[in-house]
């Protein structure tokens, strides 16, 4: 088989699952019409206080600048958006209308809101850093970049300053910083504020201006830090305003929450127990929005705790309780199947998945040994792609082709330094959000499953042992291609590759619950790496007194098996972070071979089987009717 059987392969899935999923969001984009429309929106919604009051004018110039502004939106979105009348279309237009008629400053600034989050999903903005950002960095870029006009301490009296008509903005007056977020300020790095000295600083990488905006708040708030067990999700810290923030917060402790969230929160990993917190909170949210029957922002609600609460602390919870974990994973997915179901019960699910939470959060169960826990986490993950590794290099030798062994092995030996690159990225350049994890999940597992499945393929078209004869006097150069060497290299690669990046999230938690002392865990991890690899050898021994007919039978099998499974975990992690939409349907959950109830996961698995069992079917009536001629002219 061809190496353009993947592709064929991958338009198999895109079809599937066509049948039954929603089309991804648009791309997210750093700059480009769509953010500055975001940018201008943020402007209005922000600074029209500074020109209206009570239904007068105040300031004229400034006035005059929102009018123009709220027409530039108006503008913009009719050149972005396709659809006249779609609804940020008319949020816009409501916009203008409010601004025209000098409404309210909190009319105005509820309708921007409205149109930022509708135009960030509309165009699928990234409102958030890739990484948690570091203080020390981000002052070293302010002194260097910001503090001749801001003022080392942000408010902006500088000599600088005074010279600059306007003035530069002072981060520590606190009417200036209620309606700023952090957002707001990445965006006006990104591309100036109009009719001000402020530049442009789109040189500056993404990362670096991030870590810009989140010191200005620092700046703003003392420069200081601020400690308290509360868990507020990056994506809120990012995008929401002091004024939103203070709004959400319970009044009891909004002010302490508010210091915490400017000074502290953005540098620090959230703790496991306001993780939870935090998780719940977004649940409450979820269930009141689906009790006020609006069922769509109820889902969205419950994916923001399952991505932005419970996703991070998941990898800490699973090393102490994997059971309760996967009762709370798979409650995440029974609720979100009920709210797409419209099902009467979705209240009740999210009430039981709220109480399974509360369970973790008052008493999260004793923590594993360290050694047994990390044994544990590499054998199983290695032993996975020992299995595929080893029969690859098995069937090999049985084809004679020792020498295209070293294609498996340079596969597997790759992805050994990508899983320690992975590492030293997951923890000093991006902190992923979960949501991008889990779709870096997704499309290996995909991608392992294309080329599990052209693998297999080829190699149940060889099972007919009365056929290998012939085969291997007379095919076997033809049949190990320079193509299918490349091919076994690749999965090979793929195969190790995603079962380390994998086990790099486990051993984090672990080292993070184990403290000081890791000791145990890198114990643990050496002697399940040795056991891993002495089960590898052995497999590889055995299989060579195997018949070559059911040994290629056997081994295409397991491979239809691991590309089963890889498919439908694939599908799963991308229905979990929210890029395909829930298709619940009645089925048997069988998690540890990737089959879920889940309508796309299911269709995309059930295409694997029936095409590999249809060329099987094709390769044995072929082989019966070639054996039928043989016998026919031996007589």
């Amino acid at each position: 088989m061809k190496l353009k059987s993947i592709f064929n392969f991958v338009a198999i899935l895109a079809a599937a699952a066509a049948l039954a999923a929603q089309p991804l969001e648009e791309p997210a984009r750093d700059g480009g019409a769509a953010q500055r429309l975001i940018t201008l929106i943020d402007y209005v919604g922000g600074d029209y206080r500074m020109a209206i009051k009570n239904g007068a004018v105040i300031a004229p110039e400034e006035y005059a600048e929102q009018i123009r502004f709220a027409a530039e939106i108006r503008e913009m979105a009719s050149r972005l958006l396709t659809v006249p009348d779609e609804p940020l279309s008319r949020k816009v237009r409501e916009i203008e209308t409010l601004v025209g008629a000098k409404a309210d400053p909190d009319a105005v600034a509820h309708a921007c809101r409205e149109a930022h989050d509708l135009g960030v999903a509309r165009f699928g903005l990234a409102t958030r850093p890739a990484a948690r950002p570091s203080a020390t960095r981000g002052a070293a870029l302010y002194a260097e970049s910001c503090g001749s006009c801001h003022g080392a301490d942000g408010g902006g009296d500088t000599e600088r300053a005074r010279a600059l008509e306007p003035r530069p903005a002072s981060f520590r007056n606190p009417e200036r910083l209620i309606d700023l977020s952090p957002y707001r300020v990445f965006n006006a790095l990104t591309f100036g504020v109009p009719g001000t000295a402020m530049p442009s600083f789109e040189a500056l990488s993404p990362e670096e201006r991030w870590e810009l905006a989140f010191f200005v708040f620092r700046l703003g708030h003392g420069g200081e830090t601020a400690s308290g067990p509360f868990a507020i999700p990056l994506a809120d810290l990012a995008s929401r305003s002091n004024r939103e923030l203070l709004t959400a917060f319970p009044a009891a402790d909004a002010s302490a929450r508010l210091a915490f969230a400017r000074l502290s929160a953005p540098y620090v990993e959230t703790p496991l127990s306001a993780g939870i917190a935090a998780t719940r909170e977004r649940l409450r949210r979820a269930l009141a929005l689906q009790r006020a029957g609006r069922a769509a922002e109820a889902d969205g609600a419950v994916l923001d705790a399952y991505l932005e609460g419970f996703e991070p602390i998941e990898p800490r919870l699973r090393v102490r309780d994997p059971k309760q974990t996967a009762t709370v994973e798979a409650g995440f997915r029974d609720v979100r199947n009920a709210i797409a179901a419209k099902d009467a019960g979705a209240e009740v699910q999210l009430a039981r998945l709220d109480a399974t939470l509360q369970r973790l959060e008052e008493a999260p169960g004793a923590a594993t040994m360290p050694f047994v826990a990390s044994l544990v986490i590499f054998f199983r993950e290695g032993l996975e792609a020992a299995l595929l590794v080893g029969a690859l290099l098995a069937g090999l030798r049985r084809l004679g082709r020792p020498d295209a062994a070293r294609f498996v092995h340079a596969g597997w030996l790759l992805a050994i330094p990508a899983g320690l690159l992975t590492w030293w990225v997951s923890t000093r350049l991006i902190a992923w959000g979960a949501d991008r994890r889990e779709l870096m999940e997704g499309v290996l597992g995909l991608l392992a499953s294309a080329v599990l499945f052209s693998v297999s393929f080829w190699m149940i078209s060889k099972a007919e042992s009365r056929r290998w004869t012939a085969y291997l006097q007379q095919g076997m150069e033809e049949s190990l291609s320079r193509r299918k060497e490349l091919l076994l290299l690749g999965l090979a690669f793929l195969a190790v590759y995603r079962e380390a990046a994998e086990t790099v999230l486990f051993t984090q938690a672990l080292l993070l619950d184990a403290g000081p002392d890791t000791t145990q865990v890198w114990a643990g991890a050496v002697t399940g790496t040795l056991a891993v690899f002495a089960a590898a050898y052995l497999m590889n021994r055995t299989v060579l007194k195997l018949p070559l007919g059911p040994f290629f039978a056997v081994s295409s099998l397991l491979l239809l098996i691991l590309a089963v499974s890889f498919a439908g975990s694939g599908v799963y992690e991308l229905v979990a972070a929210g890029y395909l939409k829930p298709r619940p349907v009645s089925f048997p959950e069988v998690s540890w071979l990737g089959i879920h109830p889940d309508l796309t996961g299911l269709l995309v698995q059930f295409t694997i089987v029936g095409v590999i069992a249809a060329a099987g079917w094709t390769t044995l009536r072929r082989s019966r009717l070639a054996s039928a001629e043989g016998d026919l002219r031996q007589r």
